[in-house]
């Protein structure tokens, strides 16, 4: 399939085989604009016909605009697509009949050599006349359209450059003939300038005709993004009424009538069918209360990072969302690769392909919506369709006929939920998106051109390999313009509902004070609901913290489950019902974190909840009638809808994962397990050292949820956890850290119990289960108390800090890098003194300021100090051994200082009034910042008398000199100072050394021998 059209191409398919226009062109352009090569005077005879030309391309565009009525939705794509590369050519050659060039091609004389030499005859085999080239770029060239995803200012540049080259090779081919030389200077330099002024006025020219096309097409404006855009409509309500007001199609047939009216049907309901609506309480309609996001959205090369945050951020985010739409499926691009929807769980991706279903006109699209969620996910493109059909109209239909069938109407293929296939079944689907245009080049071939529209959460999107001129629209959470729309229609709806119940409609300010859920539709609903409960989030002021605030949301739900499935029960049983509800959640979100992903499935959760045991029954089961009992995983998430179910369905076996629209309720939900879960040990081990069997509660559960993942892992649970450290009072939060610190003492020696060892979200080695809940009691311990000493730690003698660098190899041998790092990054850590002894202070979310004190490392005061043991070849040998990335990096960048004398590294001296330092150290940093200063600490460095050899100090005084000369920022009076340090040093003594010196200060300082012997 062509990807885009030529001039002659163009002709062809506006005006026919046949046409009177078309023959017109062939005539004045001497037979030849149709035909491979050109001749010489075909090309110039075309330059003196510009005029007609241009007369001539307008009859085509305006011949197709009469004949529009009657065409199918895609052939009109193709004319259209035809008609804009008509006027891009047009535009050029009005430009210049109207640019009064002072040289008329029919003057130009041109040889019979000259003639032979611009068609290529004689020249060798394979080699382009300059003749046909210009005829090539300015007839023959291929021009893409404006696309949709691009900005109209950077159309322009493509167009101007476009108009630029066709420019140049005309004024290359006009300059090379004899003639140009005979002109005079004044023509030549007028012909030039009119020829750079071509462009410009080209480009100005394809304005005014663009105009005219979008009069007569006004789809084509949005090809280009220069459709007026009206303020955001809820709905896409405007898409429809354009799309219909240029609809020439016929009425459909029953299918496709059956069709529509399925997913029209679709706007009379909820958005989101739930049963967490308070009683009273109504939810908007689809056509009532869907509001188009902004997007950002462009063509994806193959490789793009389409997941990352940093690969959008280049891209401007659009609020056009309707009129872009109408561009990608009106434009020819529409049928050659899909369009990538993207966004996160609850930004409304399946809604908008609900939305497009109902909205799209029947009489020129044919929309088929694909949930693949539930389609038999294995199958081919073409089963899957077929699939959805029936569960649409209940009609078995086969793919071809129903395409056939379509007459005048586009396909347009709804594939909703490609990152359920992803998670859901397990099965590698990298190449679906390469299958899907595939699909799409075999449609076109046999006459169906079909668009296709795919969507995905955001995360897994490079997971699927791009097929070439892809684009990728992702959705954007909700601005503060859309979040007051989306709640102006929610207190429409609701206006006789609130008054009723006496309740104030819900204000964006309010909303607002909680962003980080007001960005997906999804969680706006949420908070709404909430607040529709006697107005529980505008009570709540501005002053409701994070903890308070997932605790209500998720307790309001939880409770209004239980009323509706559970009715009558007394108020305790309904706390506890509640409270059972919200841990079998924690179980949920535990299973996501465990296993460091985003959902789980519903065996690996059945499975989780069996191995703990912590949760009385979900509620009923089956009921009377049914086959089985609901598994306990689906009765747990079933009832909650911002708990998101995917589905798909491998040979009709469902394969359920779940996962939260919003990641930090499942944060929440395991800083409150994890909170519990200490708080009842706490309790317990208080009760146990009151009774005459006093020991150590047993800490099993909370080993069992915390030795897979260290909490520093996610980092709002951390946050979650040390506001609700904060609420406990000092007495409470120090019991808890000393019960912390003695489980973490204790951790290496105590064995895990067996209560829960079924539970297993992942398979570790023991050790790095070990490490990890070393890990998580040292991260609670500093949730109750922002300080901790390492010392308290490891209390027994020798040095804690020994204890502790044993303890950070094992984490870093045993956790994973991310787990690593981010326990690094969550954890403070100052090196102090404490009663003269070193120690360590703990933080949480600590500054870490890292500097090396030698006196700190080594335990040494004083002025010098000396370690004879330390071999650089055994330091290097050992990191070498170890094959640490890190490791290695630093190695690498100090591999230039291996000749360094060992004895500058062991060596170690206060100089001055400045902190103790290595030699080497002070050495380096007065060769990367030469100055007075630091050349002095090296000076005094050499007079410090340290025992080294003379070859050392020969080492180092060859080194400052050197120094001193290449670099130029010492002053004179300052190097003199520093030489008469030098000479009168006893360990310069050496006659090499003073050679050195004398040499120097008679080079540098321009010192006589005779000043020398003085100062010496």
């Amino acid at each position: 399939m062509a990807r885009s059209l030529s001039y002659s191409d163009a002709v062809r398919l506006l005006g026919g085989q046949d046409s009177k226009v078309v023959a017109a062109i062939e005539k004045i352009t001497g037979g030849v604009l149709l035909a491979a090569t050109p001749a010489v005077p075909a090309l110039l005879g075309l330059f003196d016909a510009k005029a007609e030309l241009v007369r001539l391309s307008h009859d085509l565009v305006r011949g197709f605009a009469d004949r529009r009525s009657g065409l199918s939705r895609y052939s009109r794509t193709e004319r259209l697509e035809a008609a804009h590369l008509v006027i891009v050519v047009a535009a050029f050659f009005e430009a210049m009949a109207d640019s009064d060039l002072p040289i008329e091609f029919r003057d130009l004389e041109i040889t019979k050599a000259e003639q032979l030499a611009v068609t290529g005859a004689g020249n060798p085999p394979g080699a382009v006349a300059d003749d046909a080239r210009i005829f090539a770029h300015l007839v023959g060239n291929t021009m893409v359209p404006p696309l949709p995803h691009q900005s109209a200012e950077v159309f322009r540049i493509f167009l101007r450059d476009y108009y630029e080259a066709a420019a140049t090779v005309t004024q290359r081919f006009v300059a090379g003939l004899a003639v140009w030389d005979r002109l005079g200077a004044g023509e030549r330099d007028r012909f030039s300038e009119a020829l750079r002024a071509l462009p410009d006025r080209a480009v100005t020219r394809y304005d005014e005709l663009f105009r005219q096309l979008v009069a007569d097409f006004p789809e084509v404006a949005c090809w280009a993004s220069q459709r007026e855009h009206r303020a955001t409509r809820t709905a896409l309500a405007g898409l429809q009424e354009t799309l219909e007001a240029i609809s020439t199609g016929r009425a459909p047939d029953q299918r496709r009538a059956s069709l529509a009216l399925a997913y029209r049907a679709e706007l009379d309901r909820q958005i989101v069918e739930s049963g967490d609506v308070p009683d009273g309480i109504r939810v908007p309609e689809l056509g009532e209360g869907y509001v188009p996001p902004r997007f950002r959205v462009c063509q994806v090369p193959s490789a793009a990072q389409v997941s990352e945050e940093s690969w959008w951020s280049r891209l401007p985010a659009r609020d056009d969302l309707q009129e872009f739409l109408i561009g990608h499926l009106t434009a020819p691009q529409a049928v050659r690769a899909p369009l990538l929807v993207l966004g996160q769980p609850g930004s409304g991706k399946s809604v908008l392909t609900r939305i497009l279903a109902a909205r799209l006109p029947a009489a020129d699209f044919l929309p088929i919506r694909v949930v693949l969620r539930d389609t038999p996910a294995l199958d081919e493109i073409q089963d899957q369709i077929e699939y959805a059909v029936r569960q649409a109209t209940g009609e078995r239909v086969e793919w071809p006929g129903l395409a056939r069938s379509a007459g005048d109407a586009m396909p347009v293929i709804l594939l909703d939920g490609f990152d359920e296939l992803l998670q859901a079944v397990g099965v590698s689907q990298t190449d679906y998106l390469v299958r899907v245009a595939r699909f799409q080049r075999r449609e076109a071939d046999q006459g169906r051109p079909v668009a296709v529209i795919v969507t995905s959460r955001t995360a897994v999107a490079d997971r699927a390999r791009t097929p070439e001129e892809t684009t990728a629209l992702r959705l954007e959470p909700f601005d503060d313009e859309r979040v007051a729309l989306w709640l102006d229609i929610w207190n429409r709806v609701n206006a006789a509902n609130f008054a009723a119940a006496g309740l104030r409609p819900l204000a964006p300010e309010v909303v607002l004070q909680h962003r980080d859920l007001t960005g997906q539709p999804l969680l706006l609903l949420m908070l709404a609901l909430y607040d529709a409960d006697r107005n529980a989030l505008q009570r709540a002021g501005s002053d409701l913290r994070a903890t308070e605030l997932y605790e209500q949301l998720l307790r309001s739900f939880a409770l209004r489950e239980i009323g509706k499935h559970r009715p009558g029960l007394p108020d305790r049983e309904v706390r506890a019902a509640v409270e059972n509800e919200l841990r079998r959640l924690s179980v949920v979100a535990f299973a996501m974190f465990n296993r460091s992903v985003q959902w789980v499935t519903e065996a690996d959760l059945d499975r989780d909840l069996a191995a703990l045991q912590i949760c009385g029954p979900a509620g009923p089961g089956a009921a009377a009638g049914m086959r089985a009992a609901l598994p306990e995983a689906e009765l747990t998430l079933g009832r909650f809808f911002f708990i998101h179910r995917a589905r798909a369905l491998p040979d009709e076996t469902a394969f359920p994962t779940y996962e939260f629209l919003h990641a930090t309720f499942g944060e929440y939900l395991v800083a409150r397990l994890t909170w519990q879960v200490l708080t009842d040990l706490a309790a317990r081990d208080a009760a146990s050292s009151m009774s005459f069997n006093a020991g150590p509660a047993e800490d099993d559960l909370m080993r069992a949820l915390l030795s897979f993942q260290p909490l520093s892992a996610r980092g709002p649970i951390l946050d979650f956890l040390d506001q609700m450290a904060g609420t406990a009072d000092a007495d409470r939060r120090q019991s808890l850290r000393e019960l912390l610190v003695r489980l973490y003492r204790a951790v290496n020696h105590t064995p895990p119990g067996i209560r829960y060892a079924d539970y297993r979200p992942q398979s570790p080695s023991e050790p790095a289960r070990y490490a990890t809940y070393a890990a998580n009691l040292l991260l609670l311990a500093l949730c109750c108390d922002r300080l901790v000493l390492g010392s308290e730690l490891y209390p027994a003698p020798p040095d804690p800090v020994d204890d502790w660098h044993s303890q950070t190899l094992l984490w870093r041998a045993l956790l994973t890098v991310d787990g690593w790092t981010s326990l690094v990054a969550a954890i403070g850590l100052s090196r102090v003194e404490v009663d003269g002894r070193r120690d360590l202070r703990l933080s949480l979310h600590g500054f870490t300021e890292v500097t090396f004190e030698p006196e700190w490392i080594f335990e040494e005061h004083g002025d010098a100090l000396l370690m004879p043991d330390l071999s650089l070849d055994q330091i290097r040998q050992k990191a070498y051994f170890q094959c640490s990335v890190l490791d290695d990096m630093v190695h690498h960048a100090v591999q230039p200082l291996n000749k360094v004398p060992a004895s500058l590294v062991n060596s170690f001296v206060r100089v001055g009034r400045a902190e103790m330092a290595s030699a080497a150290h002070l050495l380096v940093d007065f060769w990367a910042n030469p100055s007075a200063g630091t050349a002095q600490r090296v000076a005094d460095l050499l007079t410090a008398g340290l025992p080294w050899s003379g070859t050392t100090y020969r080492y180092v005084l060859s080194a400052l000199l050197d120094r001193l000369r290449a670099g130029r920022t010492v002053s004179p009076e300052a190097a003199g100072k520093i030489f008469q340090q030098l000479v009168e040093a006893p360990a310069m003594a050496d006659a090499g050394a003073q050679q050195t010196l004398s040499e120097w200060a008679r080079r540098e300082l321009s010192l006589t021998e005779e000043d020398i012997r003085r100062l010496e």
